[in-house]
């Protein structure tokens, strides 16, 4: 526990401290702190987790190196480059693999779904088929009543006038 007090300590002063620890270039030269000759190669670097709040994509981690300067054989820190974090290493290879189950489970959906119309587009033509039946089943029983009413109509004309009995049309046709 109490190394990494310690630990924490070192790396906030390595942090913190502008003359203990220089950021390097892109070029991945970096300038000795007592005479300002860019050194190219460290002697030893290793990775620093950064300790502080990070905003969202920042590093989480710096790769700090020790250089010893050829002109003034000064030895002093440098952080390099800043790292990525692992995490988001990680997820982006596990994003990656989520992409690929994703996508065979859409293709399975994308076949499910495309079986399923397949089915009710047969159903659909099945069911188009027994309304016509059933169209023409009605029609076939309309024109029976039609005939058949016009039948009973006649009937009734013909026992009215067997009958004798005559009721005023006006009167009939307003009560229908």
């Amino acid at each position: 526990m109490h190394w990494r007090l310690l630990f924490g300590f070192i790396a906030k002063h390595i942090l913190d401290s502008e003359t203990i620890i220089i950021v390097g270039r892109a070029s991945g030269l970096v300038k000795c702190p007592r005479c300002g000759v860019e050194v190219t190669n460290p002697v030893k670097t290793w990775p620093l987790p950064i300790r502080r709040s990070l905003k969202e994509g920042a590093p989480s981690r710096i790769l700090v190196g020790i250089f010893k300067c050829p002109n003034c054989e000064t030895s002093f820190r440098a952080a390099l480059e800043a790292e990525t974090k692992i995490e988001e290493a990680v997820s982006i290879k596990n994003l990656v693999e989520r992409i690929k189950v994703i996508r065979g489970e859409l293709m399975l959906s994308l076949k499910n779904l495309r079986e399923k119309i397949k089915t009710l587009e047969t159903e659909r033509a099945n069911l188009m088929i027994e309304i016509e039946k059933l169209k023409k089943v009605a029609e076939s029983k309309v024109d029976a009543l039609e005939s058949e009413v016009s039948m009973l109509r006649e009937e009734v004309k013909s026992l009215r006038d067997l009958l004798g009995y005559t009721e005023e049309p006006e009167k009939r046709q307003t009560e229908t």
